[in-house]
């Protein structure tokens, strides 16, 4: 081929690249180089700070955590766990507070109702250590299981960290629909703990046994321990509210 020629072939080649993108291609990874570019999805920090959107969250979570402070023998060693053949988990009428000596005066049932309901209206009722079974809506005897797993939330639960100015602010109202009652081998009443969850407190018999650190999550977990063992009053069923 002529010189002459083959630079006017060579011109009319070089006159297409500047009109197209596609030469300069030539020598790298075309695919790459049209790859479109990934979308980063920027989420609000109102959201992606929220704790729910944690991998794993669970609402007891918060600002309670679970420690090895005490080995199922030792929680089973602290009283009442110590002293109790049975361990009941009840629901109740919450209308008055419980005596466990004496039943304390109440307006009168209506003539209407019937003994199972004037019993009822009654609420938890011990009278000399004995628990009058007919006052309660569920009785249920909690397993070797559910009780270790009480233990392990009254004791090993606790704040994850104590802050400043944490005192219980307390609370007007106090209408307790469910307890854990611990039996001794008669049958006798050793002790109780009653909880009202609608205002998060809780009595017991003598005030020996509490629940330990009030960490916010605890009653919700308590809650779940009636909830597991079959007690739907006061826990799942608000029809009272």
């Amino acid at each position: 081929m002529k010189p002459k020629l083959l630079y006017s072939l060579f011109f009319i080649i070089l006159l297409g690249c500047w009109t197209s993108t596609e030469c300069f291609a030539i020598g790298t990874d075309t695919v790459k180089a049209h790859k479109p570019k990934r979308v980063v999805k920027h989420i609000s920090p109102h959201v992606s700070y929220l704790r729910e959107s944690i991998k794993g969250y669970k609402p007891w979570f918060d600002n309670c955590t679970f420690t090895n402070q005490y080995t199922v023998a030792q929680r089973l060693k602290k009283y009442p766990f110590s002293k109790a053949v049975k361990i009941l988990a009840v629901s109740f009428n919450g209308g008055a507070p419980p005596n466990p000596e004496i039943i304390i005066d109440r307006p009168k049932p209506q003539d209407t109702m019937s003994y199972r309901e004037q019993q009822l209206y009654k609420g938890f009722t011990i009278i000399n250590d004995s628990l009058d079974y007919s006052t309660l809506y569920e009785v249920k005897t909690l397993n070797q299981d559910q009780i270790i797993r009480l233990t392990n939330i009254m004791y090993n639960a606790v704040y994850k960290k104590i802050l400043a100015n944490t005192a219980d602010p307390g609370s007007s109202c106090y209408n307790p629909r469910n307890a854990f009652v611990f039996l001794n081998k008669k049958g006798r009443v050793i002790d109780y703990l009653e909880i009202c969850f609608e205002c998060e407190e809780y009595r017991s018999k003598y005030g020996r046994l509490t629940i330990g650190d009030n960490c916010t999550q605890k009653f919700g977990m308590i809650k779940k321990c009636f909830i597991d063992a079959g007690i739907k009053h006061g826990t799942i069923d608000l029809s009272w509210k």
